[in-house]
């Protein structure tokens, strides 16, 4: 029943709020202690490796000993650059950023001592986690009522 609700929308979903709106906060504290030219740069060149391993761990289909994974048609959008879902390239984005924020905010937190992001930070991880956790189980629950 989630599912219908969601529908090509879950993946989109599950990008925004394990790591879109987390981002959004790591950037309002960090976005002054990256150069912007190495982010960019840096992102683009996961874009494109990510990309190529996508391709050829999704290529062969389910019936190749190779075979890794897979996107489900029905929980994306439909829209694809060269055979993967839009989604996959921000999955790229999203988490490259996240890396560079993540450490960003590491290194002010021990630069500083400032207790403001001693509470900011691990309550983003928890943020994920939960967004994480929840679909999970609520996945669970429905397996178990068909």
């Amino acid at each position: 029943m989630h599912n219908m609700r969601f529908g090509r929308f879950t993946y989109l979903l599950s990008l925004i709020f394990v790591f879109v709106i987390p981002l959004i906060v790591e950037w309002y504290f960090l976005i002054d202690r990256v150069n912007k030219l190495n982010l960019i740069s840096f992102c683009i060149g996961i874009v494109i490796c990510g990309a190529l391993w996508d391709k050829w761990a999704t290529r062969h289909g389910n019936k190749d000993p190779l075979w890794l994974w897979q996107f489900s048609k029905t929980r994306t959008l439909g829209l694809a650059i060269f055979g993967l879902p839009i989604e996959e390239y921000i999955f790229y984005i999203v988490t490259s950023l996240n890396i560079i924020f993540t450490w960003e905010g590491l290194r002010l937190i021990s630069e500083s001592g400032d207790y403001t992001l001693y509470t900011v930070f691990p309550f983003i991880a928890l943020w994920s986690f939960t967004f994480i956790v929840i679909p999970y189980f609520i996945g669970m629950r429905h397996k178990d009522k068909l």
